[in-house]
């Protein structure tokens, strides 16, 4: 590719149209066919799918020193890793298992035998005659009377259904999308349940979900979400989402790839404007690197791309995109303990509570559940600052939940996604109005500029299937892309399933 030398030595000078910048005196210029920026789970998948099909020059840039974006593997010990970001798969996911196949990357089972516990309201319910401190407790067949049963049934069968009824690929153009936008969850479920218990139990999915309260949605986006994982129940359902992890933690699957594609991928290198003039190539900036390229893969959720200046500004539709996205943090913290006691009590390790600190609980052992690791899930309300303070909260609320042998762990690893300096959030719970005003402009490209990310997929959106599912599909856009510009590109990509 061909850029004027007078273009390069402006570039070279950290100079172009608006003037020298005294921040960035001395860029060094490269040339690459693409650039994807984000090296997560999206943008190396996209950059994977390029160099299959035969476009050898891409460049990766990633913010972070780390490859991975949202997945992240940590040491608890034993050579025994937990995931600190996104960590479940499941039968439905099949882009991303094919994946972990092709790098031979293995997973291991969820453990799923015993019953759950339910904490509401300073009250503890877990299986019929469980015993937990020498008090017998309720058997969780009696949550529900039978008229709550049934009305659970219904809406949850409702939810479905509308969601079914929802273009995939463009739910926003749904003749009712508008109104469905205009709803906070909250609001519809007021609308449309008679039952308290129904209506907190509806919550609790979609704060399992999106990390958010009913309030802070719309029924659209929580609609969006149940169409892409091809309904309800499949978005809950841990057959479908949630049986399996990756043997070495998720974030193996992007070291692999990072291994790979080699010194294509850039660390420490947070892009800082992406500029796409007519007639010549785009140009990509980081503080100590520019590169020209034909074509740009911005693999980021939309609200991180508020830190990149775009030349010209991006479209109207997009920009409101960008401005009005939002991005929910999570904190997880995995505790250690020399077994999985809570098997013994005939227990799964899953918690549903409405615990200030933590609401959610699973068991995140390795297989055989030695050494015993319980995954908690921080509510964030009144989780402390100091790391001390927090782990002593946290074996607090599991105590309350498992008993007091929850009290005496070994380790204590944690992922605080809050203090995350290059992601604006672990979900995307949109508020009324966002989704069906623009969500056309979520993955339409922009110029020469192509949107990539787990939002972007109208399938298994918000999990990892989805990231890797958008990058095999912004790949395939850019290599037509490629192809209706001229340049030769001997080989596709292989389609994805449709599964």
């Amino acid at each position: 590719m061909e850029a004027s030398a007078a273009a390069a030595g402006t570039l070279l000078l950290g100079c172009g149209e608006r003037g020298c910048s005294s921040s960035r005196p001395f860029q060094e210029v490269k040339q690459a066919d693409v650039v994807v920026v984000g090296a997560g789970l999206s943008g190396l998948m996209a950059a994977r799918e390029l160099v299959k099909a035969g476009v050898d020059d891409v460049l990766v840039l990633e913010a972070r020193e780390r490859v991975g974006g949202l997945t992240i593997s940590q040491a608890i010990g034993d050579g025994i890793v937990v995931d600190g970001g996104g960590q479940w798969v499941g039968e439905g996911h099949t882009r991303i298992l094919a994946l972990a196949e092709e790098l031979g990357v293995a997973t291991t089972e969820t453990y799923g035998d015993g019953v759950p516990v339910f904490y509401f309201n300073g009250a503890r319910m877990a299986g019929t005659g469980q015993v937990f401190d020498g008090v017998r407790m309720p058997g969780t067949g009696q949550v529900f009377t039978h008229d709550e049963r049934i009305e659970l049934a219904q809406v949850r069968q409702k939810l479905t259904e509308m969601a079914a009824a929802l273009p995939a690929d463009a739910p926003w153009d749904a003749p009712r999308a508008a109104e469905y936008d205009q709803l906070s969850m909250f609001n519809w479920l007021r609308e449309n349940t008679r039952h308290e218990s129904v209506h907190r139990t509806v919550g609790y999915a979609v704060n399992f979900t999106f990390g958010a309260k009913p309030e802070d949605i719309s029924l659209l986006c929580f609609l969006v979400a149940i169409r892409a994982c091809g309904g309800l129940e499949s978005l809950l359902a841990t057959s479908d989402a949630q049986d399996k992890s990756f043997a070495g933690g998720s974030q193996s699957l992007s070291l692999t790839m990072a291994r790979e594609l080699g010194d294509r991928v850039i660390l420490g290198a947070p892009v800082r404007r992406i500029v796409d003039p007519p007639g010549e190539p785009a140009r990509v900036e980081t503080d100590r690197l520019v590169i020209l390229a034909r074509r740009v893969v911005v693999a980021m959720m939309p609200a991180d791309t508020r830190r990149i200046e775009f030349e010209p500004e991006l479209p109207e539709l997009r920009s409101g995109l960008v401005k009005n996205w939002t991005g929910v943090s999570d904190y997880k913290a995995h505790v250690v303990y020399k077994t999985a006691f809570w098997r013994g009590l005939q227990l799964s390790g899953t918690v549903i509570a409405d615990d200030a600190v933590i609401d959610f609980v699973f068991d995140s052992s390795p297989p055989g559940g030695s050494p015993g690791v319980l995954l908690a899930f921080g509510a964030g309300e009144q989780v402390p600052s100091d790391t001390n303070a927090r782990k002593d909260a946290v074996t607090a609320a599991l105590a309350k939940f498992f008993g007091r042998e929850a009290l005496e762990p070994t380790g204590f690893v944690e992922m605080d996604w809050m203090s995350e300096a290059w992601s604006s959030g672990c979900a995307s719970p949109l508020k009324p109005g966002v989704l069906s005003a623009y969500g056309r402009a979520l993955r339409a490209p922009v110029g020469r500029i192509h949107w990539a990310g787990t939002d972007t997929s109208p399938v298994w959106s918000g999990f990892m299937e989805g990231a890797v599912r958008s990058g095999e599909r912004a790949a395939g856009e850019v290599i037509a892309a490629l192809r209706e510009s001229g340049v030769a590109v001997p080989a596709a990509p292989p389609p994805a399933s449709a599964g």
